[in-house]
Order: structure tokens, then sequence, then C-alpha cells
């Protein structure tokens, strides 16, 4: 049963249509997110869906109850919803137990399953109320609000939660940190998620579902791993991951043949052609391409070619390698650093697997 049904909703703000009539059904249990530029219309979706903005079109309806349409708008407080702002938005005033208890006080939930809960929510973010009840926003990191402001969404069992691009406020290390926590909790307890974010990554590790938005419309959706690697378009290929993307100049569709620079054609199995009658580039990820060194490979093996090293970057744990394969016609692969890898001005052969590229 979907906890979450999106039907047609649409929303204009003067002459610019920010979300275009999309339809999306979020699963009990499932952790959906909406991924996109800025403007792509997903911050725009969350509102509508938390009761936040008024839709000009469409329904909402959370459980089977319809929070929206045919003139019915039921209030934000009371369409069960827990919400995660970029913000943090916990009140400075308040201590850590008053924070994460006030939607139990405002439910008139008994003193002592209020304590209950909360203590509860409290170790299940890593902030013990013994250590952290008592103090205030003020005296805690910016990680450590964000969990309070989770605990406070948390703690009254809603039957949905939103994240409204939730840590991007917070420095590299402390988002891996948090990462791993939504998702264990999500997990743990199994509340329905709506998470709005811009960032591919972090789409790509919590999520069930990914639904890339674009232009206010919902371009692709699937698991993290079907985009990533059977992306639909070049707007979805670009923004999830890196990848080479070249020009088609001449397509044998017959043949599964594609020239991409003079001299240079490169055989792609049907099954990884998003559009055989007008294909216009030819895509393949950084780390699909695979170098030989020195050695020409076996020559029954197809799309192998001669290269020059122009750049070697090293990354730490990998390397990335600017390699020109003919005149004006560059690809970057990135591989594993270890010794003897080629350095800048080495001529290798490479490897452009046939399952790893991908026509559009």
């Amino acid at each position: 049963m979907s906890d979450i049904r999106i039907q047609g909703l649409a929303k204009s703000y003067g002459e610019v249509a920010a979300v275009k009539g999309i339809d999306l059904a979020v699963e009990r249990g499932e952790f959906v997110t909406l991924l996109g530029p800025s403007g792509s219309g997903k911050t725009t979706t969350l509102r509508m869906v938390a009761g936040l903005e008024q839709p000009d079109h469409g329904t909402v309806e959370v459980g089977g109850t319809v929070m929206n349409g045919a003139g019915v708008n039921v209030p934000a407080h009371r369409r069960n919803m827990g919400m995660v702002f970029q913000s943090y938005a916990v009140w400075p005033h308040k201590t850590v137990y008053d924070n994460v208890v006030f939607p139990l006080r405002m439910k008139r939930v008994g003193r002592g399953e209020q304590r209950a809960r909360v203590e509860r929510m409290l170790a299940m973010v890593g902030l013990p109320h013994e250590e952290y009840g008592r103090r205030f926003p003020a005296q805690l990191s910016g990680g450590q609000q964000q969990r309070v402001a989770l605990a406070r969404a948390l703690v009254a069992d809603p039957q949905v939660i939103l994240y409204d691009e939730p840590l991007s406020n917070l420095d590299a290390k402390l988002r891996d940190s948090m990462r791993l926590l939504l998702r264990s909790i999500h997990d743990e307890l199994g509340v329905t998620a709506l998470y709005v974010t811009h960032d591919q990554l972090e789409a790509m590790v919590l999520s069930d579902r990914v639904c890339v938005m674009n232009h206010g419309e919902i371009v692709q959706q699937g698991a993290p791993r079907d985009l990533y690697e059977r992306p639909s378009d070049l707007f979805v290929a670009e923004f999830i991951g890196q990848a080479n993307v070249l020009p088609i100049l001449e397509a044998h569709p017959r043949d599964g043949v594609f020239q991409v620079a003079e001299g240079i054609a490169i055989k792609v199995p049907e099954a990884n052609r998003r559009n055989a009658a007008r294909p216009q580039k030819l895509v393949i990820r950084h780390h699909q391409i695979r170098l030989h060194g020195a050695a020409a490979p076996g020559a029954e093996r197809d799309n192998i070619f001669g290269a020059v090293v122009r750049h070697a970057m090293y990354l730490g744990d990998r390397v990335r390698y600017t390699l020109e394969i003919t005149a004006g016609c560059t690809l970057t692969a990135e591989v594993v650093a270890e010794a003897g890898l080629p350095e800048p001005g080495a001529t290798v052969w490479i490897e452009l697997p046939g399952a790893s590229c991908i026509v559009i």
C-alpha cells in the first residue's frame, strides 16, 4: 500500500511553472529521494506534501486520506508527518529534552510515556539523555543539533517523515556519519521517508528509489544502481556520477557500431542503446574504462584503442587520467592507485567495454 500518493501535482509562481503535474507513489516503509539541481521542483513538491504550500492542481494522499484536492486542504500540523529541515529549526531557548518532547506534549501524551519515548529517541540518535538532555542548542555542534531535530521529527511516531536537504549545512565528515545514522534509523523504524537533495552521492547511499527531477518533472526514477548504470537521457547520465560523453558522428545501429571520432568506432550491445533511431551521444563512466598498459590485449576483444596519457591526477586511493585516443578526442579514466601505473607521455592500450557504453 502506498503511504504517499501524488497525482497530477502542479505549482506555478507567476509565469514560472515550478512543478508540472507529477505523479508519484511512495510505498509503506520505502525511502524515496527527489534528486535534482536548484530550481528542479523537488523542494516545492516536498512542501506541498507537507502542507506548507498549496498546489494549483493535483492531489496528495497520505495513507489513503486526501490531504489536498477537491476542496480539501488538511493543515500541516494535522498530517501526522515529521519534518527535518536544512536549518535544524530547533528552539534555542529550550533544552534538548524540551525540544524533542514538544510534539508529545502537543498530543497530550502522558508524562511517563513522554519521558520513555524521548529517552529512547535521544539514545537512537546518539545523544543520551543523561549527557545531553539538559543542554541548550548553543552548547551543541551543528551535527548534534540536526540529531535533535531528527529525534523531534520521529518521537511522535509519524506515518511519514520528510527531509528537506537536512545534511547540506554539515561538513563532509559529519555528512558521512549522518547518512549512516539516517539509513540505520530508517531500517530500524521503517517509517516511510521522502527525502530532497541535490547531492547524488547522498541519494545513492540513502535511497531505495531515486526520482531525478528537472524543470519541474520527474525525468527518471528507479533504484540507485539502475539510474547509474542505465540512465534514460543525457541529463541523468551527467547528473548522476561522472561520465565521458562523446558525440556520435556516424551510426550503424544494425551492426551496433557508432563512430565517435576519426578512426574510432565503438561497438555497443542493443540493450545499451536508448534511441537507436536517433543516437546522439555515447556515454561511459570514468571508472569503466580499462587500462591495459603498454602491451596490447588479445585481438578477440572489441573497443581496444591506443592512447597517450596527457595528464595524471593522484587522488589518494585512485588516479584520474586524461587520455588522448586521437586528435581532438580525449577520455577521462579513473583506476585504483597502485605501483606501475603509466606516467604522462606514456602510450597505453585502453578498452571501452561495450556492456559499459550507453548510446543516448
